[in-house]
């Protein structure tokens, strides 16, 4: 197998620019001025690396990361849908 420069597939540049908004996303996180705006960049920060695993996986012939991906994203989803019943009800921080 012919070893390619990872920055020659453009799919490589994908989980780059992923990753590096996810970076830019944390900042929300640390500083968000309420909790809601916190737990939208956690849940936007995870739909992204779910996303980066989808795309590494197709790169790498490596199918069974996109079950990891899919079993990420469902605790991600289930995650919020917790966090937003518990406001809707009026829950304390």
């Amino acid at each position: 197998m012919v070893e390619e420069n990872i920055l020659v597939n453009p799919l490589w540049w994908t989980v780059i620019i992923l990753l590096g908004t996810s970076f830019a996303l944390f900042y929300r996180v640390i500083m968000g001025p309420t909790l809601p705006d916190r737990i939208i960049g956690i849940n936007t920060i995870t739909t992204k690396i779910v996303v980066g695993i989808a795309v590494i996986s197709i790169v790498t012939e490596q199918y069974f990361l996109i079950d990891l991906a899919i079993v990420l994203l469902m605790v991600n989803t289930v995650g919020g849908l917790i966090l937003a019943k518990h406001f809707e009800r009026g829950g304390e921080v």
